[in-house]
């Protein structure tokens, strides 16, 4: 269980494990989509920290994709 951290803007952010169980991935992607520019994000004590609309909303843009977005979308459990 991970604990969610408001920013100073009123932004409720969640750490990168978290943020792979809500859109069904590993750790690893979510960072790489933050390192390509598809997913803002913080960085607090060498933790990156996400927000938490953002991953809903990249979750629900996977929702009409096809492929690989779209098992995200489905529930694809992270082995």
């Amino acid at each position: 269980m991970s604990v969610a951290i408001i920013n100073e803007t009123g932004t409720k952010m969640i750490d990168c494990r978290e943020a792979a169980m809500r859109y069904g991935c590993t750790m690893r992607y979510i960072r790489r989509l933050a390192a390509y520019g598809r997913l803002s994000y913080e960085v607090a004590g060498g933790t990156y920290l996400f927000s938490a609309s953002d991953i809903e909303q990249l979750k629900r843009g996977a929702a009409v994709a096809t492929g690989r977005e779209k098992k995200r979308a489905e529930g694809f459990q992270p082995g």
